[in-house]
Protein backbone atom coordinates (compact mmCIF):
# COMPACT_ATOMS: atom_id res chain seq x y z
CA UNK A 1 0.00 0.00 0.00
CA UNK A 2 2.86 2.36 0.94
CA UNK A 3 4.37 1.87 -2.20
CA UNK A 4 1.14 2.38 -4.25
CA UNK A 5 0.72 5.89 -1.86
CA UNK A 6 2.67 8.31 -4.40
CA UNK A 7 1.10 6.86 -7.73
CA UNK A 8 -2.34 7.41 -6.25
CA UNK A 9 -1.05 11.55 -5.44
CA UNK A 10 0.19 11.29 -8.73
CA UNK A 11 -2.98 10.57 -10.12
CA UNK A 12 -4.85 13.10 -8.19
CA UNK A 13 -2.37 15.79 -9.30
CA UNK A 14 -2.65 15.09 -13.18
CA UNK A 15 -6.50 14.64 -12.43
CA UNK A 16 -6.78 18.91 -10.76
CA UNK A 17 -3.76 19.68 -13.31
CA UNK A 18 -6.15 18.30 -15.94
CA UNK A 19 -8.88 20.20 -14.57
CA UNK A 20 -7.30 23.66 -14.24
CA UNK A 21 -6.24 23.50 -17.60
CA UNK A 22 -9.47 22.44 -18.95
CA UNK A 23 -11.35 25.01 -16.72
CA UNK A 24 -9.18 28.01 -18.41
CA UNK A 25 -10.87 27.48 -21.84
CA UNK A 26 -14.33 26.90 -20.24
CA UNK A 27 -16.60 29.44 -18.79
CA UNK A 28 -17.32 28.74 -15.27
CA UNK A 29 -20.54 27.57 -14.48
CA UNK A 30 -23.75 30.36 -13.52
CA UNK A 31 -23.72 30.28 -9.61
CA UNK A 32 -26.55 27.65 -7.84
CA UNK A 33 -27.27 30.37 -4.80
CA UNK A 34 -27.71 34.13 -4.87
CA UNK A 35 -24.34 36.05 -4.95
CA UNK A 36 -23.83 39.54 -4.63
CA UNK A 37 -23.30 42.39 -7.05
CA UNK A 38 -20.30 44.26 -7.24
CA UNK A 39 -22.21 46.83 -5.53
CA UNK A 40 -23.30 44.63 -2.60
CA UNK A 41 -19.86 43.63 -1.95
CA UNK A 42 -18.74 46.92 -1.86
CA UNK A 43 -21.41 47.36 0.66
CA UNK A 44 -20.55 44.83 2.90
CA UNK A 45 -16.94 45.14 2.87
CA UNK A 46 -17.11 48.24 4.09
CA UNK A 47 -18.71 46.92 7.14
CA UNK A 48 -19.75 50.44 8.96
CA UNK A 49 -21.58 53.39 7.92
CA UNK A 50 -21.95 57.08 9.94
CA UNK A 51 -25.56 57.94 9.56
CA UNK A 52 -26.13 61.47 10.06
CA UNK A 53 -29.25 63.53 10.79
CA UNK A 54 -29.10 67.25 10.22
CA UNK A 55 -31.11 69.73 9.44
CA UNK A 56 -33.97 72.11 11.26
CA UNK A 57 -34.61 69.61 13.88
CA UNK A 58 -31.01 69.93 15.48
CA UNK A 59 -31.47 72.99 16.00
CA UNK A 60 -35.44 73.17 17.32
CA UNK A 61 -34.68 70.41 19.54
CA UNK A 62 -37.38 68.02 17.62
CA UNK A 63 -37.16 64.27 16.12
CA UNK A 64 -39.58 65.22 13.51
CA UNK A 65 -40.05 68.39 12.93
CA UNK A 66 -43.51 69.52 11.57
CA UNK A 67 -42.40 71.06 8.00
CA UNK A 68 -43.65 74.42 9.68
CA UNK A 69 -40.31 75.43 11.15
CA UNK A 70 -39.18 79.21 9.37
CA UNK A 71 -35.99 78.28 7.08
CA UNK A 72 -34.17 80.99 8.90
CA UNK A 73 -33.40 78.38 12.11
CA UNK A 74 -31.40 76.61 9.83
CA UNK A 75 -28.12 78.54 10.31
CA UNK A 76 -24.79 76.09 11.16
CA UNK A 77 -22.16 79.41 11.34
CA UNK A 78 -19.94 76.71 12.20
CA UNK A 79 -20.18 73.64 10.26
CA UNK A 80 -17.01 71.83 8.89
CA UNK A 81 -18.02 69.02 6.84
CA UNK A 82 -14.01 68.26 6.70
CA UNK A 83 -14.46 67.15 10.44
CA UNK A 84 -17.38 64.69 9.81
CA UNK A 85 -15.42 63.02 7.07
CA UNK A 86 -12.30 63.30 9.29
CA UNK A 87 -14.03 61.59 11.87
CA UNK A 88 -15.60 58.87 9.35
CA UNK A 89 -12.10 57.95 8.56
CA UNK A 90 -10.04 57.75 11.51
CA UNK A 91 -13.13 55.38 12.39
CA UNK A 92 -13.31 53.67 9.95
CA UNK A 93 -16.61 54.00 8.28
CA UNK A 94 -16.89 52.87 4.48
CA UNK A 95 -19.21 55.44 4.12
CA UNK A 96 -21.28 58.54 5.39
CA UNK A 97 -25.29 58.56 5.07
CA UNK A 98 -26.53 62.26 4.74
CA UNK A 99 -30.26 62.69 5.70
CA UNK A 100 -30.43 65.08 2.81
CA UNK A 101 -34.12 65.47 3.55
CA UNK A 102 -35.49 64.31 6.67
CA UNK A 103 -39.73 63.90 7.32
CA UNK A 104 -40.13 67.94 7.74
CA UNK A 105 -39.35 68.40 3.79
CA UNK A 106 -36.62 70.56 4.81
CA UNK A 107 -33.84 70.23 1.75
CA UNK A 108 -29.85 70.18 2.99
CA UNK A 109 -29.33 71.06 -1.27
CA UNK A 110 -30.24 73.96 -3.01
CA UNK A 111 -33.56 72.12 -4.73
CA UNK A 112 -35.12 73.35 -7.58
CA UNK A 113 -38.40 71.96 -7.00
CA UNK A 114 -39.20 73.17 -3.21
CA UNK A 115 -38.80 77.04 -1.42
CA UNK A 116 -38.24 75.03 1.76
CA UNK A 117 -34.34 74.21 1.48
CA UNK A 118 -30.81 75.85 2.32
CA UNK A 119 -31.51 78.58 -0.15
CA UNK A 120 -34.07 79.80 1.96
CA UNK A 121 -31.80 80.05 4.91
CA UNK A 122 -29.50 82.64 6.32
CA UNK A 123 -26.49 80.05 5.79
CA UNK A 124 -24.30 81.25 3.40
CA UNK A 125 -25.98 83.57 2.34
CA UNK A 126 -28.39 81.84 1.04
CA UNK A 127 -25.97 80.12 -1.51
CA UNK A 128 -24.98 77.07 1.22
CA UNK A 129 -25.12 73.37 0.12
CA UNK A 130 -24.21 70.81 2.46
CA UNK A 131 -24.74 68.16 0.52
CA UNK A 132 -22.19 69.61 -2.08
CA UNK A 133 -19.95 70.54 1.13
CA UNK A 134 -19.56 66.51 2.84
CA UNK A 135 -19.27 65.10 -1.19
CA UNK A 136 -16.25 67.09 -1.37
CA UNK A 137 -15.25 66.26 1.99
CA UNK A 138 -15.79 62.84 1.99
CA UNK A 139 -13.64 61.95 -1.38
CA UNK A 140 -11.17 63.93 0.33
CA UNK A 141 -11.07 61.54 3.37
CA UNK A 142 -11.67 58.35 0.83
CA UNK A 143 -14.97 57.48 2.28
CA UNK A 144 -18.22 56.57 0.42
CA UNK A 145 -21.42 58.81 0.39
CA UNK A 146 -24.76 57.75 0.99
CA UNK A 147 -27.97 59.81 0.82
CA UNK A 148 -31.36 59.51 2.82
CA UNK A 149 -34.25 61.08 0.99
CA UNK A 150 -37.28 60.82 3.28
CA UNK A 151 -40.71 59.75 1.27
CA UNK A 152 -42.92 61.45 4.02
CA UNK A 153 -42.86 65.18 3.24
CA UNK A 154 -44.59 67.38 5.87
CA UNK A 155 -44.09 70.71 4.03
CA UNK A 156 -45.05 69.95 0.13
CA UNK A 157 -48.52 70.54 -0.80
CA UNK A 158 -48.83 67.76 -3.01
CA UNK A 159 -47.94 65.54 -0.33
CA UNK A 160 -51.10 62.91 -0.38
CA UNK A 161 -51.68 63.40 -4.15
CA UNK A 162 -50.42 59.73 -5.47
CA UNK A 163 -48.71 60.79 -9.05
CA UNK A 164 -48.25 64.79 -8.37
CA UNK A 165 -45.91 63.66 -5.20
CA UNK A 166 -44.59 60.44 -7.15
CA UNK A 167 -43.27 62.61 -9.82
CA UNK A 168 -42.00 65.64 -7.39
CA UNK A 169 -40.44 63.07 -5.09
CA UNK A 170 -38.62 61.63 -8.32
CA UNK A 171 -37.31 64.95 -9.70
CA UNK A 172 -35.87 65.48 -5.78
CA UNK A 173 -34.17 62.19 -6.31
CA UNK A 174 -33.06 63.17 -9.81
CA UNK A 175 -31.21 66.14 -8.59
CA UNK A 176 -29.46 64.51 -5.94
CA UNK A 177 -28.29 61.64 -7.56
CA UNK A 178 -26.91 63.79 -10.67
CA UNK A 179 -25.18 66.78 -8.83
CA UNK A 180 -22.60 64.97 -6.87
CA UNK A 181 -21.15 62.43 -8.55
CA UNK A 182 -21.09 58.52 -7.62
CA UNK A 183 -23.55 57.75 -4.38
CA UNK A 184 -23.05 54.40 -2.80
CA UNK A 185 -26.27 53.92 -1.00
CA UNK A 186 -29.54 55.61 -1.37
CA UNK A 187 -31.28 54.91 2.19
CA UNK A 188 -35.11 54.93 2.22
CA UNK A 189 -38.01 54.37 4.34
CA UNK A 190 -41.96 53.56 4.01
CA UNK A 191 -43.34 56.29 6.55
CA UNK A 192 -45.99 57.93 5.14
CA UNK A 193 -47.91 59.76 7.74
CA UNK A 194 -51.37 60.58 7.63
CA UNK A 195 -51.63 60.24 3.51
CA UNK A 196 -52.76 56.54 4.19
CA UNK A 197 -54.35 56.42 0.51
CA UNK A 198 -51.29 57.54 -1.13
CA UNK A 199 -49.11 55.23 -2.59
CA UNK A 200 -45.45 55.66 -3.12
CA UNK A 201 -44.33 53.96 -6.44
CA UNK A 202 -41.32 52.24 -5.21
CA UNK A 203 -40.63 49.69 -8.25
CA UNK A 204 -40.51 53.52 -9.99
CA UNK A 205 -38.04 55.33 -7.76
CA UNK A 206 -36.22 51.82 -7.89
CA UNK A 207 -35.55 51.68 -11.48
CA UNK A 208 -34.94 55.47 -11.20
CA UNK A 209 -31.84 55.18 -8.82
CA UNK A 210 -30.26 52.11 -10.52
CA UNK A 211 -30.80 54.25 -13.95
CA UNK A 212 -29.04 57.26 -12.49
CA UNK A 213 -26.47 55.15 -10.47
CA UNK A 214 -25.38 52.03 -11.58
CA UNK A 215 -23.31 50.95 -9.04
CA UNK A 216 -25.69 51.89 -5.74
CA UNK A 217 -27.13 50.22 -3.17
CA UNK A 218 -30.94 50.51 -2.33
CA UNK A 219 -31.67 50.19 1.10
CA UNK A 220 -35.63 49.54 2.66
CA UNK A 221 -37.02 47.35 5.33
CA UNK A 222 -38.06 44.90 1.94
CA UNK A 223 -34.81 45.32 -0.20
CA UNK A 224 -34.16 45.67 -3.15
CA UNK A 225 -30.13 45.55 -2.45
CA UNK A 226 -30.13 45.73 1.24
CA UNK A 227 -32.30 45.30 3.99
CA UNK A 228 -33.31 46.71 7.10
CA UNK A 229 -32.44 44.19 10.16
CA UNK A 230 -36.07 45.02 11.62
CA UNK A 231 -35.14 46.85 14.98
CA UNK A 232 -33.02 50.22 15.64
CA UNK A 233 -30.89 48.84 18.47
CA UNK A 234 -28.10 47.95 16.45
CA UNK A 235 -28.77 43.91 16.64
CA UNK A 236 -28.92 41.15 14.08
CA UNK A 237 -30.17 37.83 14.28
CA UNK A 238 -27.72 35.33 15.77
CA UNK A 239 -27.79 33.72 12.29
CA UNK A 240 -28.24 36.15 9.98
CA UNK A 241 -28.42 35.51 6.72
CA UNK A 242 -28.21 37.64 3.48
CA UNK A 243 -30.57 35.50 1.50
CA UNK A 244 -34.18 36.97 1.57
CA UNK A 245 -37.23 36.49 -1.05
CA UNK A 246 -38.29 39.91 -1.75
CA UNK A 247 -41.29 38.44 -3.61
CA UNK A 248 -42.28 37.09 -0.31
CA UNK A 249 -42.46 41.12 1.81
CA UNK A 250 -43.65 44.69 0.64
CA UNK A 251 -41.88 47.90 2.24
CA UNK A 252 -43.95 48.29 5.12
CA UNK A 253 -45.29 45.28 5.30
CA UNK A 254 -42.12 42.99 6.74
CA UNK A 255 -41.93 40.68 9.90
CA UNK A 256 -39.31 41.70 12.28
CA UNK A 257 -38.50 37.64 12.72
CA UNK A 258 -37.63 37.44 8.82
CA UNK A 259 -35.50 40.83 8.70
CA UNK A 260 -33.85 40.06 11.52
CA UNK A 261 -32.69 36.42 10.44
CA UNK A 262 -32.95 36.55 6.63
CA UNK A 263 -33.89 32.95 4.98
CA UNK A 264 -31.51 30.22 3.99
CA UNK A 265 -33.58 29.22 1.27
CA UNK A 266 -33.82 32.51 0.18
CA UNK A 267 -33.84 33.30 -4.02
CA UNK A 268 -32.26 37.29 -3.61
CA UNK A 269 -29.05 38.74 -2.19
CA UNK A 270 -30.44 41.11 0.31
CA UNK A 271 -27.98 41.54 3.09
CA UNK A 272 -29.11 43.12 6.64
CA UNK A 273 -28.29 46.79 7.62
CA UNK A 274 -28.25 47.70 11.40
CA UNK A 275 -29.18 51.29 12.62
CA UNK A 276 -28.59 52.44 15.48
CA UNK A 277 -28.16 55.55 16.68
CA UNK A 278 -25.51 56.31 19.27
CA UNK A 279 -28.13 59.12 21.54
CA UNK A 280 -31.38 57.46 22.41
CA UNK A 281 -32.93 59.66 19.50
CA UNK A 282 -31.11 60.28 15.89
CA UNK A 283 -30.90 64.18 16.13
CA UNK A 284 -28.77 65.90 18.62
CA UNK A 285 -30.39 67.05 21.79
CA UNK A 286 -28.54 69.12 24.03
CA UNK A 287 -29.86 66.97 27.03
CA UNK A 288 -29.24 63.79 25.61
CA UNK A 289 -25.77 61.61 26.11
CA UNK A 290 -24.23 59.47 23.38
CA UNK A 291 -23.89 55.49 24.51
CA UNK A 292 -20.56 54.70 25.81
CA UNK A 293 -17.88 53.32 23.93
CA UNK A 294 -18.36 49.53 26.53
CA UNK A 295 -22.03 49.51 24.48
CA UNK A 296 -21.23 50.08 20.76
CA UNK A 297 -18.81 47.62 21.41
CA UNK A 298 -20.81 45.42 22.19
CA UNK A 299 -23.58 46.81 19.52
CA UNK A 300 -20.81 45.85 17.08
CA UNK A 301 -20.36 42.59 17.53
CA UNK A 302 -23.98 41.75 17.60
CA UNK A 303 -23.96 43.25 14.03
CA UNK A 304 -21.17 43.36 11.89
CA UNK A 305 -19.46 40.70 14.79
Amino acid sequence: MAALLPVLLAHLLLCAHGATASAAATPPPLPILPVPSYAQLRWQLSEMALFLHFGPNTFTDSEWGTGRADPSVFAPSALDAGQWARVAARGGFGRVVLTAKHHDGFCLWPSALTNYSVAASPWRGGTGDVVAELTAAARAEGVGLGLYLSPWDRHEPVYGDTVAYNEHYMGQMTELLTRYGEVEEVWLDGAKGDAKKMNYMFDAWFALIHQLQQRVVIFSDAGPDTRWVGDEAGVAGYTCWSTFNKSSVTIGHTTEEYSRCGDPFGQDWVPAECDVSIRPGWFWHASEKPKNATTLLDIYYKSVG
